[in-house]
């Protein structure tokens, strides 16, 4: 058994579909490449809309008490 794992060639898969690859690749070929980066633009987008509700949210919970004279002020 450990005569046929020596003769395996060094590879290592695909981070997208699995399939076995050169050791010194990330994808089996462009279409999953294609697929990773448009995975990666859309959880960048989400991660962004994400801070962009946060901010907002801060900044309404900082201003409404002034607007409704619930201030800390007097």
């Amino acid at each position: 058994m450990v005569v046929w794992l020596n003769k395996l060639s060094p590879h290592k898969h695909c981070i997208i579909c699995g399939n076995a690859i050169e050791a010194n690749s990330m994808f089996c070929d462009e279409l999953c490449e294609s697929k990773y980066r448009s995975a990666q633009r859309r959880q960048q987008l989400v991660f962004v809309v994400f801070l962009l509700l946060m901010i907002a949210t801060f900044v309404l919970l900082g201003i409404l008490p002034a607007l409704f004279g619930q201030g800390t002020a007097g």
